[in-house]
């Protein structure tokens, strides 16, 4: 198995070890790939108790494609920076909102993202997830 395969899986959030914002209550990845095709889904519980689940179809290749189930992102690009490293960009109208990088852990057991985000006015915050495997595709 290639290392951007190890991607492949279901992560679950890891709170204790993440300082992502409060509103975030619990997240869990879902991962499908082959390394050019890329298929995410990320079901999400906010502070309110709501869930969101949010998804996006598309390959590792820069492009932007359509992301659904959130109010903050239109579309996300992906792709493979190195093999164990994917890059993400969320737009919201044209816009870059979020950027992310992720980085598979060499026992492939664990991914650590990089969140940048950005307000609209020039500010730009940075939060860290750590993600732990909890199955593989």
């Amino acid at each position: 198995m290639t290392a951007h395969q190890g991607f492949a899986g279901i992560w679950q959030l890891n709170r204790e070890r993440s300082d992502v914002p409060p509103v975030t209550k619990s997240q869990v990845l879902e991962i499908i790939t082959d390394g050019v095709r890329v298929a995410m889904r990320e079901t999400l519980v906010n502070d309110k108790g709501e869930t969101l689940t949010i998804s996006v179809d598309g390959k590792l290749d820069g492009l932007d494609y359509p992301v659904t189930g959130t109010p903050f992102a239109d579309t996300v690009s992906y792709k493979l920076a190195a093999p164990d490293t994917i890059e993400g960009i969320a737009k919201k109208n044209g816009i870059v909102v979020v950027k992310e990088t992720a980085v598979l852990a060499d026992d492939g057991m664990s991914v650590s993202v990089t969140y940048v985000s950005f307000d609209g006015k020039g500010k730009s915050s940075v939060s860290h997830g750590f993600f732990e495997r909890i199955a593989r595709q």
